[in-house]
């Protein structure tokens, strides 16, 4: 029932120019959402991505709706958004999870652990990542929480509605800070540049946005202060003149066109710097490779018996034009001992030739190839494939390992596998289309020389040798360098005459010829040496006669790359199999036969870079059909003067070298070296565990920290009769946690009757006693009521189970019953009364209680300690 002469308590209807101003909001933040979601599309590129941001911000939208209209505080907001997050994680953020019960289970931890752990992986893996495991969580937690948040914000009284703007353009920022760090294309614009022209129409569109929604918000709190006038005083409200209009939009004009010229200056300054600096610009890809040696110096072991006819895997086109070569390795830089990945100068912090994790897919493979790789003997981190790379697949039992495994590197299109490489393992490799072969004859020189290698590592006589041959600097001249060095070389795999069933059984008549392997300074030295030796002691010009290196592709390779480089080509040197015919004149591998690759398929080969950025491929090993002269024959073995380490010798790396080179990365360490590997990984784990259970039992930590908050504030309020009805409180609440219902506006002694509990009826007197009585009570009094609301909280809690005290202690339902009596406090009913001279007065009651206990019916509230 109501009090006299007031309205009934119900909740006023929606007038429509609420409900409009309500639609209002919520269209400029999703419009400002849109852009967080236009300005974080560089980082997936996927349809996926579209749906999860659809479903993220749908969802938030309707927290936001239910919070407001069942009158949620934020704590239980949090909550629901908490819950929603959980159940719509799975099929927004972590698709991939959904093709069995049993995956989606093991999603739902994923997305537990990617809230925290997926931000580091986002930064340090190739754009775009599309729907590649975890990755879509970071957007989704942005997306679900802003709107949530932003949205709530706008829909609430007050002036904590301008926190929405900061709140989303932080939103906005991630697709920026996470994001590439190249800039789109200048766009010529009325004569005008527009630097960065995506990322300003970003920055512009939030900035309108942001503007207008506040420039509005204004104008409405504006409006609804004048009609609250003119409702109250009668007084009608006219339309402000032409000239306050037009004053009030040339100031606004003014102001958002500075911020916009501003916003455009800053953007110029920015364009003008090399590079944007982002997250990913400062955080060196996590790339720990194994130990292993250079897979060049590794070339001679596929040709020993052993491993001459084992097959290593087997190659498949399942879709487009077969590939013709399998690369395995992409070695662009040259120390003078080995080729090596990575620049021994600048090593593992040059972006350009540091290897990352790349999502499944880099874009889109539409009139591609797809290539199939089952392997079988093949073992080791280097990965075959072929060369740029659209999307690779994994299949088989370790589909999952060798997925987290993977790092390609763009610059070389080469791949590298940390979980090396075992038999059984299968995986497809969908390449773009070949680009037609550039002959290298037709290559022009380029203006300035680009080079790899330093001009100090490249020796005297590969100079003097250049220059006896007499030929041009261009591309022509450089391949009649290639074809005199391979012709006048002699193929040879061994130091030693191998046995009957090796590389030398399919080689035909073939006369053995030693030679030692390596790729150093040294080596290459003597290989040109002894070209330059045997043509300056004879007056023939056949390359047949003239035969005096003795190598294979190991050597060969590396002479025909530092001979490119001397003319001022780039060239780097690659490791792989050829998938084509053999050469008839050379000793090149033959083709892997159906498929099939084994090791005496091995090549070397090197690509030499053209004008416009595209990589010849030129074919480096030497010929077997003319053999070396019985006078070289007998004194070449003297010529090489490169040390033999003896057999059981202990390779040992450079002092430059870095984890990334392809050296062995082996120290000489004591023998009695404790291996805590097994450490790492179990704290590696035990902090994850750790981690995915922090999170879980969050919620369940903050409504447990919550009540004890409660209780202790209750207990220490600084007015003594508060304590007292603050105890009393606690009871109600103990018992409705325990499931009892709450009894409304009874009073405490017919509640205590009602519950029927041991102590209640003397919690119910001393609590009136103390709230209604003439004299107040004392701190002491407080401290012994508490004590007896300990032990009936106790004796409530001993009745049931282990498992009610726990529903209990997690039970929101007292903060329900709260927060419904906070509504009811702060109605108000505005009541008009005319007066005799015709006046209007507005008479504003309020209906609030002063305390919990004063609400009760039939009982009348103490004002004052002492009497009237």
């Amino acid at each position: 029932m109501s009090a006299p002469g007031f309205l009934p308590l119900r909740r006023p209807r929606r007038a429509p120019s609420q409900r409009r101003s309500l639609v209002i909001n919520a269209l400029f933040v999703v419009l400002m959402l849109l852009v967080a979601v236009w300005a974080a599309w560089p980082i997936y590129q996927d349809s996926s991505y579209l749906v999860m941001a659809a479903g993220a911000i749908a969802a938030g939208i309707l927290l936001a709706w239910l919070a407001r209209a069942r009158g949620w505080s934020w704590f239980s907001l949090l909550l629901a958004t908490l819950g929603v997050y959980l159940l719509l994680g799975v099929p927004l953020a972590v698709p991939s999870a959904l093709s069995s019960v049993s995956g989606a289970l093991g999603g739902l931890l994923d997305l537990v652990a990617a809230t925290v752990f997926s931000w580091k992986e986002l930064v340090t893996i190739s754009l775009p990542v599309g729907s590649y495991q975890t990755l879509l969580v970071p957007a989704f937690v942005l997306f679900l929480g802003g709107t949530t948040a932003s949205l709530t914000l706008a829909w609430r009284g007050g002036r904590r509605y301008a926190l929405a703007v900061p709140l989303i353009f932080a939103v906005q920022l991630f697709g920026l800070v996470f994001g590439p760090g190249a800039e789109s294309a200048p766009m010529v614009l009325a004569g005008y540049t527009v630097p960065a022209p995506r990322e300003s129409l970003i920055g512009l569109a939030a900035l309108l946005l942001g503007f207008g929604f506040l420039a509005w918000r204004t104008h409405l709190a504006r409006s609804e202060a004048l009609n609250l006038a003119a409702r109250t005083t009668g007084v009608r409200r006219t339309p402000g003149g032409l000239g306050g209009r037009v004053r009030r939009g040339a100031l606004a004009f003014g102001v958002l066109a500075l911020a916009v010229a501003v916003s455009l200056g800053g953007l110029s300054a920015v364009a003008s710097t090399p590079a944007r600096e982002v997250l990913r610009s400062s955080i060196d890809p996590a790339v720990e490779l194994r130990e292993y040696v250079s897979p060049l110096s590794q070339y001679r072991s596929f040709f020993s018996a052993e491993r001459y006819d084992e097959e290593l895997f087997t190659v498949t086109s399942v879709e487009g034009d077969p590939t013709s070569r399998v690369r395995l390795a992409v070695l662009s830089h040259y120390d003078g001992e080995v080729f090596r990945v990575v620049d021994p100068i600048s090593g593992v912090s040059d972006q350009d030739t540091a290897f990352a994790r790349v999502p499944h897919s880099r874009g889109s493979a539409s009139g591609g190839r797809a290539t199939a790789f089952a392997i079988s003997g093949y073992q080791g981190v280097w990965m075959p494939g072929t060369d740029a790379l659209s999307s690779i697949r994994f299949a088989g039992e370790r589909a999952a390992e060798l997925s987290d495994g993977f790092f390609y590197n763009a610059g070389t299109a080469s791949g590298i596998q940390l979980n090396a490489l075992e038999s059984g393992d299968r995986y497809t490799i969908i390449a773009p289309s070949e680009a037609d072969a550039t002959d290298l004859a037709g290559l022009a020189r380029p203006a300035a020389a680009s080079r790899l290698i330093d001009e100090s590592l490249i020796p005297a006589s590969l100079a003097d040798w250049v220059t006896a041959q007499e030929v041009s600097s261009d591309g022509a001249g450089l391949a009649e360098l290639v074809s005199r060095l391979r012709e006048r070389g002699y193929l040879s795999h061994a130091l030693t005459t191998p046995t009957a069933q090796s590389w030398t059984a399919d080689l035909g008549d073939y006369q053995f010829s030693p030679s030692l392997s390596g790729h150093s300074v040294a080596r290459i030295d003597a290989l040109f040496t002894a070209l330059l030796e045997k043509q300056n002691n004879t007056t023939s010009t056949e390359n047949s006669q003239l035969v005096a290196a003795v190598g294979d592709d190991e050597q060969f390779a590396v002479a025909t790359a530092l001979l490119a480089q001397h003319l001022g080509f780039e060239s780097r040197v690659v490791l792989g199999f050829s998938l084509a015919a053999a050469d008839a004149v050379t000793g090149a591998p033959g083709a892997c036969v159906e498929g099939v690759c084994s090791g005496q398929n091995l090549a070397a080969w090197v690509e030499v870079a053209g004008v416009d950025g595209s990589w010849i491929t030129v074919d480096a090993t030497p010929q077997f059909q003319n053999p070396l002269s019985p006078i070289d024959d007998a004194t070449r073995d003297p010529q090489y003067n490169t040390e033999v380490l003896p057999e059981g010798a202990t390779e040992r790396r450079a002092p430059e070298a870095n984890p990334t080179s392809g050296e062995d990365q082996q120290e000489e360490e004591p023998a009695t070296r404790t291996d805590l590997a097994w450490l790492f990984a179990a704290l590696k784990i035990g902090g994850i565990s750790l981690a995915a259970l922090l999170v879980v039992s969050t919620p369940f930590l903050v409504i447990l920290g919550a009540k004890f908050k409660r209780r202790r504030d209750r207990a220490r309020a600084p007015d003594v009769s508060a304590r007292f009805a603050g105890g009393w409180d606690e009871y109600v609440d103990a018992a409705v946690d325990r499931g009892f219902a709450d009894q409304g506006s009874m009073t405490r002694v017919e509640i205590a009757r009602h519950y029927q509990s041991a102590g209640g009826k003397m919690l119910a007197a001393l609590a009136d006693q103390a709230v209604f009585g003439e004299v107040p009570p004392v701190a002491s009094d407080s401290d012994a009521f508490w004590a007896l609301v300990t032990a009936e909280r106790a004796g409530l809690a001993a009745s049931g189970t282990r498992r009610d005290r726990w529903l209990a202690a997690l039970s929101l339902r007292s903060f329900s019953r709260l927060a419904d009596a906070g509504r009811s406090r702060s109605f108000q009913h505005h009541r008009f009364r005319h007066h005799s001279h015709g006046t209007v007065r507005l008479d504003v009651t309020t209906v609030r209680p002063n305390r919990r206990s004063s609400s009760r019916m039939g009982e009348r509230p103490r004002t004052s300690g002492r009497k009237s």
